[in-house]
């Protein structure tokens, strides 16, 4: 998502770039605020060019994403040489923000959510690469209680069919073959009466696309129709990437996740009952507020029973303003460091084995 929005800051500035910060006129840093981590990486990345700032008073530093909408105006008392911060859903407005920057000598904060034109600007394209990206959907309503994306990206709002089905077309025109769908939930697109299972079937008519991917997928939001057409649709890949964040129901249920490991597992049965070959990905996060060595064991028993392909795993990260950066019974940072180890260590031996059967 990040990716794409940084595509689409370049393609709404129309600016020539360069990789030479000193030779710029304008250095967008787009950030991410999922984990404590990223968002430190930010604020430490927009340091650097304090010193270009100095040499060069008329260069103008924005900080656009996540982090700038999560702090908002608080970065420009904390960065003084910063001039813009932009929220996530703001990327149209700024050739004009920048205008009057320039105009006025005024530093800006952009960060209103109330933004009709979400996805006016499309994301630059990068002449001869085969793959690309297309939005679906911007923001999310599932309120999982450690995550920070319904404060930072707002609302689930749908992109329109014909919109998508545009940007596709234009992208295979460029000599995309291979396209992946990118929503914070992306499986509960839906619009006019048109629910993702369909959105599926009507990109994959595109002439000149070869394949199709999409990412993330929220497990509650995969339907039997779903399933059905990625079995039907030679383009669409068989691999789904399916956060299921913790094996333990008590540790879904404090998370807010909406599902059981139980009702988790039943999905993943009837994926591969419908798609025998289909490669599974995931999220987990590790010490959670509560969780206990039983449901972290819990967790390592689903991977096992599961057998991803690989996952993608990490500490818990309070993030400020969700619930469970509230949470009084946090696991020690020394526990928390064991379990991933542990977990990565069962992964990476899980992933070797599916992959020894594919030699040859």
């Amino acid at each position: 998502m990040n990716e794409y929005d940084s595509d689409r800051i370049r393609n709404s500035l129309n600016y020539e770039t360069t990789q030479d910060p000193e030779k710029a006129d304008v250095v967008i840093i787009n950030t991410c605020a999922i984990r404590q981590k990223a968002d430190q990486k930010a604020l430490s990345s927009v340091g650097k060019f304090k010193h270009i700032k100095a040499k060069n008073p008329n260069l103008i530093v924005g900080i656009a994403g996540c982090v700038a909408q999560l702090y908002g105006e608080k970065l420009l008392h904390k960065i003084p040489h910063l001039d813009l911060v932009l929220g996530p859903r703001a990327i149209p407005k700024l050739p004009k923000l920048i205008s009057q920057i320039k105009q006025d000598k005024r530093k800006s904060v952009e960060t209103s959510l109330d933004i009709e034109e979400v996805f006016e600007v499309e994301a630059y394209h990068e002449e001869g690469k085969v793959t690309a990206f297309v939005s679906v959907q911007q923001g999310c309503n599932k309120k999982c209680s450690y995550c920070i994306v319904p404060y930072v990206r707002g609302k689930e709002i749908n992109r329109q069919l014909n919109e998508i089905i545009k940007e596709t077309t234009n992208l295979v025109n460029k000599g995309v073959k291979e396209i992946t769908l990118i929503g914070q939930t992306v499986n509960s697109w839906k619009e006019n009466g048109y629910k993702f299972s369909d959105l599926l079937k009507l990109v994959a008519d595109i002439e000149g696309l070869e394949r199709i991917r999409y990412t993330t997928s929220y497990p509650r939001d995969v339907t039997r129709k779903m399933i059905d057409a990625m079995r039907e649709i030679s383009k669409v890949c068989n691999h789904i990437h399916l956060p299921v964040q913790s094996g333990s129901n008590s540790i879904l249920a404090s998370m807010k996740r909406t599902y059981t490991r139980e009702w988790y597992l039943d999905i993943v049965k009837r994926l591969r009952d419908s798609i025998p070959d289909i490669s599974i990905t995931t999220d987990i996060i590790v010490g959670f507020p509560g969780e206990s060595e039983k449901d972290f064991n819990d967790t390592l028993e689903l991977l096992e029973e599961v057998e991803f392909d690989t996952n993608f795993s990490f500490k818990f990260s309070p993030r400020p303003g969700t619930p469970a950066a509230e949470l009084k019974d946090v696991v020690p940072e020394t526990i928390a460091n064991k379990r991933l180890a542990r977990l990565q260590k069962l992964q990476r031996d899980i992933t070797l084995r599916k992959n020894l059967n594919k030699i040859g």
